[in-house]
């Protein structure tokens, strides 16, 4: 199925192709998509950490047309390679990824429309209620204090995906030193 984009919806035919592609998106998000909070180490923060919320959809090759499509659908957010060894260990796979970095684009594009259309799995569901919060607290300038820090690194830990910041790294947070210190 193909993603139409269409900046000027007004004929009814427009309205339900809209209607298609937002289903479609939400399935393909379901079962390839991701809402992450990632949290790790950076020496150029206050507190030594960076907290970097991204929404993500993977690909192999074979289906980077879908992740070209949700570009141009959202028309925000880049497409990157990923090299990984493949199971053989002798050569390396491409994994494609569409990735939403920018809170403003997080906020303004990504946001708004699983508001409208949300995942349908309840842990999809589950991460993105979390993702919002966290997206929100941060446009309210809370992760620039160590207690809404620590508020953020507890929700995470809820979440499916955390990529770079894993249990342990959580735990690390919320106990370094360095964090107590610079707090």
């Amino acid at each position: 199925m193909e993603i139409v984009s269409s900046k000027n919806v007004s004929s009814a035919d427009n309205q339900q192709e809209r209607i298609e592609n937002c289903g479609w998106i939400v399935g393909i998000v379901d079962g390839e998509g991701s809402f992450l909070v990632n949290i790790f180490r950076s020496p150029n923060t206050k507190f030594g950490w960076q907290i970097f919320p991204e929404f993500n959809v993977s690909q192999s090759k074979k289906g980077i047309d879908i992740l070209y499509a949700l570009e141009s659908f959202f028309e925000c957010g880049h497409i990157y390679e990923h090299k990984m060894r493949n199971k053989n260990k002798r050569d390396w796979d491409s994994l494609f990824k569409y990735c939403v970095r920018s809170r403003k684009e997080l906020q303004e594009r990504i946001i708004p429309f699983f508001q409208k259309y949300p995942p349908h799995s309840k842990v999809k569901r589950n991460d993105y209620k979390i993702f919002v919060r966290v997206v929100k607290m941060m446009s309210e300038g809370k992760h620039y204090n160590i207690e809404g820090m620590r508020q953020i690194a507890e929700m995470t830990k809820y979440m499916t995906h955390r990529k770079s910041f894993s249990e342990s790294s959580i735990s690390k947070f919320l106990s370094s030193s360095e964090t107590i210190r610079r707090a």
